[in-house]
């Protein structure tokens, strides 16, 4: 017999659900990774295809973007189809395109199997971001959430030094990481079915439903893009700000996106600690940390300055994306969860593919990629600036209604 929750009722649909759940978001970081180190063996693997150098970065890039370009569209279908039917099927796309490179012998055809692979991804992360809220309300919701960040955080750096160490041996093996897609793929048939939720007393199915909170979703997607778009460029241009004060080397720019990785982690799995902050204040809170460390990254003349501002850059994506998440599926009604997430993932992921084009243009344009970072640090102070009162209107209202 199936469970019901109730209305009010914390539901906690179990460590099997939220493990798998979790792990679906960080394969885009396992996609991202595993082509980052071995770009120019990949450009002398295919010197006869005209135009190669500047077609090879798309084999790392091209899943961000069509993870981006497949949001709104997957979450649109989830609603329609079933988010969890919706999942299995694009898992099962995944698995099989994420491994081709391997085994192809088309330049071609790969950069079409790493777009698939990020179309699979694409429906993958709406589906598994909305099902959580299926699955989860309350506390375990946000513990689950701010697992799917700290996640992702941590495959950044693992699957960087792994893909790395294989891609000495050969450029293909670098995708081994890729199997990763069939053992989701088999655990997604482990995962119970998430309870129902009671409609609460005298309420019909329409008004449990509820009609879009478009300002709310708004709100949210504009924080994310912009906050995205402030936050990460100092991961971008680590290397190139180490080059440019002649403080390391590519092993010590690996180090130093570990140490933001690890900073990211660290912060996303703190996340439900900040459960009684009310999210405004959470995201300029994430905002002002990555303000920090954007200007000791662009300031620093020796190497622990620039290390402890990657960390705080770090801090900063590790709440951003998770506080946001968990604020748009409490808001939604479960019905539009689908699409709500599709369009969040849409808004995130293009922003994401061109926030490190827009850091080296700037750093181009300013002559350094110092300066770029002060120009995205006193971003990070004027969003803080435009948060800060949203907050105090939202306590001042609490304190006016409760008393």
């Amino acid at each position: 017999m199936t469970q019901i929750a109730g209305p009010t009722e914390e539901r906690d649909g179990g460590w099997v659900a939220g493990l798998v759940l979790a792990c679906i978001p960080a394969t885009i970081v396992v996609a991202t990774c595993v082509a980052l180190p071995i770009l120019p063996k990949v450009a002398m693997a295919f010197t006869r295809q005209p135009g190669i150098v500047a077609m090879t970065p798309l084999v790392a890039v091209l899943p961000t973007l069509t993870v981006g370009l497949a949001g709104a569209g997957a979450g649109v279908l989830g609603d329609k189809v079933g988010r969890r039917r919706l999942l299995i099927w694009s898992t099962l796309v995944f698995a099989v395109c994420g491994v081709a490179p391997i085994w192809l012998s088309s330049f071609a055809i790969i950069l079409v199997s790493r777009a698939v692979a990020g179309l699979a991804i694409g429906a993958m992360i709406t589906s598994a971001v909305a099902l959580t809220g299926d699955y989860f309300s309350g506390a375990p919701l946000q513990r689950w959430l701010a697992a799917q960040g700290g996640i992702s955080a941590i495959s950044g750096v693992i699957v960087s030094a792994a893909s790395g160490a294989l891609g000495e041996a050969s450029w293909r093996l670098a995708f081994l990481p890729m199997f990763i897609g069939w053992p989701l793929f088999a655990a997604l048939f482990f995962m119970p079915s998430p309870k129902p939720v009671a409609l609460a007393a005298g309420a019909s199915a329409g008004e449990a439903a509820g009609s879009a909170p478009w300002a709310t979703w708004i709100g949210i997607f504009l924080l994310m893009s912009v906050g995205a778009a402030l936050i990460f460029p100092p991961a971008y241009e680590l290397g190139a700000l180490l080059q440019e004060k002649a403080l390391g080397s590519s092993w010590l720019t690996g180090l130093g996106v570990a140490i933001l990785a690890a900073g990211a982690a660290v912060s996303a799995f703190s996340v439900p600690a900040l459960r009684r902050i009310s999210p405004p204040l959470k995201v300029a809170i994430a905002v002002g940390a990555s303000g920090v460390g954007t200007i000791m990254v662009a300031q620093a003349t020796t190497l622990v300055p620039l290390m402890v501002g990657a960390a705080l850059d770090g801090v900063g994506q590790g709440v951003l994306g998770p506080v946001l998440s968990i604020w748009l599926l409490e808001a939604t009604p479960e019905r539009l969860r689908g699409r709500a997430v599709g369009m969040f993932q849409t808004t995130t992921f293009l922003t994401l593919f061109v926030a490190p084009l827009a850091a080296r243009w700037l750093a181009i344009g300013l002559g350094s990629s110092s300066s770029g970072m002060r120009f995205f640090a006193i971003g990070d102070l004027a969003l803080v600036l435009a948060i800060t009162p949203v907050f105090f209107r939202r306590r001042v209202g609490g304190l006016a209604s409760s008393g």
